[in-house]
């Protein structure tokens, strides 16, 4: 191994050791937000306080309002976070390119979507928790689902424009090839899209998105000038794997049981601490914390088992590629480069992989793709 390998691999744990001790830091400090939020009565007096300017009969406007103001003023408290990871760790690091300018451009339009989505999903939620209480959760999980659904359909025609620039690859043996893979698979797609990576990172990244009608092809910038096109074409066939593995009904499948269960476990905690803090009915807004801590404290808990799941896809997807190419040597050349390129730790602590790791380690996914 080479000193610069050592090094980067040695940047990559220590930068994989500060992102999880952020995450830990995160989990408390939300925490304690959303108990000071509750216990020092500031929910309550902000839900009393619109409540009184619009009146009981327009209770859905008191309920917009307050998780837009919620939302922002979560987002200016936890903005430090977001600062040192989203920027000043990034540059540590050298796999970010943007000033604080653009920085807090891109900030801000996550805010502003944060507070749409924030709003119709709350709106929703709280209006069933009001006109059906005893079946919300039921309700609640059938419209997180299709709203998850709609919200695929329209990202990289809507959402994903807002942060990059997207054109269509141009026309060469890589764009023929990328369509005879497809037509191969049985797989139609809008078209093949150069995803404008470079002028914010170092990073390379390459993907589906979309659903239905807006399903595309997407290839980072920095993916297309650095990988070989057997090497982008071997990741093309990890994408594909997905594809002809079902892991989209799969995810969709896993998502709606996990949002089934998580508004049920909500429901039940929602009842028993809005009547142990006497905090009213349960569609009543000022308790929008507790809902919030269930729903949280939920997902901490079955991430480490929806992550299990989605390592296994990940294995899958590795195996269609390397059935796909003839042989392992371009996927295993990928993964090597784009954990150098990312600066991914290829051999985090087992229990870290366990509980925080969608996808396996690069360690892992090489041996098996030798193997396969």
């Amino acid at each position: 191994m080479t000193d610069q390998k050592a090094n980067r691999e040695e940047m990559a744990k220590e930068y994989d050791a500060i992102n999880n001790r952020l995450f830990l830091l995160q989990i408390v400090a939300l925490t304690l937000l959303l108990a000071a939020y509750q216990f020092s009565g500031a929910s309550a007096a902000l839900a009393n306080g619109l409540t009184a300017r619009f009146g009981d009969k327009l209770w859905y406007v008191t309920n917009l309002v307050y998780t837009v103001i919620s939302v922002f003023g979560f987002a200016a408290f936890m903005m430090p976070f977001s600062y040192y990871s989203g920027y000043v760790l990034e540059h540590h690091y050298g796999l970010s390119k943007e000033s604080v300018g653009e920085w807090l451009a891109d900030f801000f339009k996550s805010l502003m979507i944060d507070l749409v989505l924030a709003g119709i999903l709350f709106s929703v939620v709280y209006a069933l928790l009001r006109l059906i209480p005893t079946w919300w959760w039921l309700a609640a999980s059938v419209f997180y689902i299709l709203f998850a659904v709609v919200l695929s359909t329209i990202a990289p025609v809507v959402i994903m424009p807002l942060f990059h620039k997207f054109e269509p690859l141009e026309e060469g043996e890589l764009t023929d090839a990328v369509r005879t893979m497809m037509q191969k698979a049985g797989i139609h797609v809008v078209g093949v899209y150069k995803w404008g990576l470079e002028e914010k990172t170092t990073t390379a990244n390459a993907a589906f998105a979309g659903f239905g009608k807006t399903k595309r092809i997407i290839l980072g910038d920095t993916l297309l000038s650095g990988y070989s096109k057997e090497e982008i074409l071997s990741i093309l066939a990890h994408e594909i794997g997905h594809y002809k593995n079902r892991d989209t009904l799969r995810l969709m499948i896993t998502s709606s049981v996990l949002a089934l269960a998580g508004f049920f476990v909500a429901n039940y905690c929602l009842i028993g601490l809005t009547g142990l803090f006497n905090l009213g009915e349960i569609y009543n807004i000022a308790a929008a914390p507790v809902f919030i801590f269930s729903l949280f404290i939920f997902s901490l808990i079955s991430m480490p088992f929806a992550n299990l799941h989605s390592r296994r896809r990940e294995f899958a997807a590795d195996a269609y590629a390397v059935r796909e190419m003839g042989a392992p040597d371009a996927l295993v050349s990928a993964l090597e480069k784009l954990a150098d390129q990312n600066l991914s730790n290829k051999e985090p602590a087992a229990w870290i992989e366990f509980l925080l790791h969608s996808h396996p380690s690069m360690t892992r996914r090489i041996e098996r793709a030798r193997n396969a």
